[in-house]
C-alpha cells in the first residue's frame, strides 16, 4: 500500500472536515453487536456489502493497537489500527494506510447504547479529511453512505440474532 495516512484518534470524529453519523436501534443485545463488530472481522462481508476480506493481523488477543486488514469493492485495500475496544460500548479504528489516494486521515467509530436487554442503539460515525476531489465525492455520496449503513445494520441485526 502506498498511501500512509496522518495518525488521528478518537477526538477526530468531532473535528474532521467530513463527518457522517448514522443511528439505528437494533433488536440485538449490545454484547452480540460488539462481538460481530470487533470480535469477528471475518463476518463483515456477511453484513457489510462492500467488504470482501476483513481480518486481524497477528494472533489474539485483539484490542487497542491491533492492526486489521480491510478490502472493499475488491479494489480498495486498507490497514486499520484499533483505537477503541470497549466491549458492549464502543469500537473504533483509524485507517493507517491504503492503496487509494486522496484521503489524508480517517476514523470510524461505533457507539453502542443498551436500550433494553435485547435492544441496542448503534451510532456509527465516519470522520474523514480528504483532498478536494475525494471530499466532494463523499459529500455527494451521503445518501449512499446512509443506505449502506441502513442495509448493513439490518443484516448485522439478523446475524446477531442467529443461534451460535
Amino acid at each position: 500500500m502506498k498511501h500512509e495516512l496522518r495518525p488521528v484518534y478518537l477526538g477526530f470524529t468531532e473535528r474532521a472536515p467530513f463527518r457522517r453519523t448514522c443511528t439505528r436501534e437494533l433488536n440485538a443485545p449490545a454484547d452480540a453487536v460488539f462481538d460481530q463488530l470487533a470480535g469477528h472481522p471475518e463476518n463483515w462481508p456477511r453484513w457489510f456489502a462492500p467488504a470482501n476480506d476483513v481480518h486481524y493481523e497477528g494472533p489474539p488477543p485483539y484490542g487497542v493497537g491491533t492492526m486489521r486488514f480491510f478490502r472493499l469493492y475488491r479494489l480498495i485495500r486498507a490497514r486499520e489500527q484499533v483505537i477503541a475496544w470497549d466491549p458492549g460500548e464502543r469500537f473504533a479504528y483509524r485507517v493507517h494506510e491504503t492503496n487509494a489516494p486522496g484521503v489524508t486521515a480517517m476514523t470510524e467509530q461505533w457507539d453502542l447504547a443498551r436500550s433494553a436487554d435485547t435492544r441496542t442503539t448503534v451510532t456509527w460515525t465516519l470522520a474523514v479529511d480528504a483532498k478536494p476531489p475525494v471530499d466532494r465525492l463523499l459529500r455527494a455520496g451521503r445518501r449512499h453512505i446512509d443506505k449502506l449503513f441502513r442495509e448493513g445494520t439490518q443484516r448485522l441485526e439478523d446475524l446477531c440474532r442467529q443461534p451460535r
